[in-house]
């Protein structure tokens, strides 16, 4: 896990308070961490509809390329809420790093959200053509390396025999053109951005199962306890973004076209995120079963570790 940046997040904040409307200073402020891509963006959808402020939150957003940022930030008290995946939530527990989620956030719902990709031109057609190759990840050990090493063990693949490197999402593309990858674990909008010069092997997260979740919203026991009506608002906020998202994609996407600087026509034709209405054990648990069997994590971590009573 990357130690957090105390810099970057000073700069991210300053130029978050520095767009908040003056209304905002009669709101409770709650700092959150969040990744401007569809699957957690629900931060950014939130704010931009009117729903936290009209739940009393002045929400001030503070971008992450991935999950670990806001894991990092939050046990260090630097943020209030993040969202992350389900992998790398267990491990920050079993490290020593009380979190817990308190919502529901993206689904995998069998739907191309996250995809494996290799090169228009590339021969590789079965799992077997990766050995010996390199595939990039958002985050080792973490939401899209997991599937990734599921998939290939099901399929009677070593997965020691295939490089695994992490890379941000907007590289993954550029880096198969190249030819410095054979493939990546690529999430939307990216799959539809580099539509032209790659394609889909496979959807990988199917190896886990056709549904859970692979990202949530999180924050500390101790801030739960001092916050409690304050966490049960975001909630119940976030939860409403999350059914308004869900049947509002043209709204969504002009928000995120916004943030994500995805030009609309790419976010028109993309495959969108399905975001939780509820936190439920059944969601987290194809991620903890195959982390504990794959050795992702050092035990079997159940959901009920992870889940926060509010």
């Amino acid at each position: 896990m990357r130690p957090f940046s105390r810099s970057a997040f000073l700069a991210a904040t300053a130029s978050v308070a520095l767009a908040r409307p003056a209304r905002a200073q009669t709101l409770t402020p709650l700092r959150v961490g969040s990744v401007p891509i569809d699957s957690f963006a629900e931060a950014y959808y939130g704010r931009d509809s009117g729903i936290f402020e009209r739940a009393g939150l002045d929400v001030q957003i503070v971008p992450f390329t991935n999950g670990a940022g806001s894991t990092t930030a939050i046990a260090g008290g630097a943020l209030d809420l993040g969202i992350s995946t389900v992998t790398m939530m267990a491990n920050a527990a079993l490290h020593g790093l009380p979190l817990v989620y308190i919502a529901g956030g993206a689904l995998f719902d069998d739907t191309a959200t996250t995809a494996l990709l290799v090169g228009k031109n590339s021969p590789i057609t079965d799992p077997k053509d990766f050995v010996g190759k390199t595939v990039a990840v958002s985050g080792i050990k973490d939401g899209t390396h997991l599937p990734l090493v599921v998939w290939l063990i099901k399929n009677g693949v070593d997965p020691d025999k295939v490089a695994v490197i992490e890379m941000p999402f907007s590289a993954m593309v550029p880096a198969i053109t190249r030819g410095t990858i054979a493939g990546a674990v690529v999430a939307e909008p990216f799959i539809t951005v580099g539509a032209a010069d790659t394609r889909i092997v496979t959807l990988v997260h199917a190896a886990l199962a056709k549904h859970f979740m692979t990202g949530g919203w999180f924050t500390t026991p101790d801030w739960i306890k001092a916050n409690a009506p304050l966490a049960k608002r975001f909630v119940a906020a976030i939860y409403e973004t999350a059914r308004w998202a869900n049947a509002n994609h043209a709204a969504t996407g002009a928000i995120l076209e916004k943030y994500a600087k995805i030009d609309a026509t790419v976010i028109a034709k993309m495959t969108r995120t399905t975001f939780a209405t509820s936190l439920t054990p059944d969601l987290l648990d194809p991620s903890l079963d195959w982390a504990a069997r794959v050795k992702f994590t050092e035990r079997r971590v159940m959901p009920n570790e992870m889940i926060a009573s509010l």
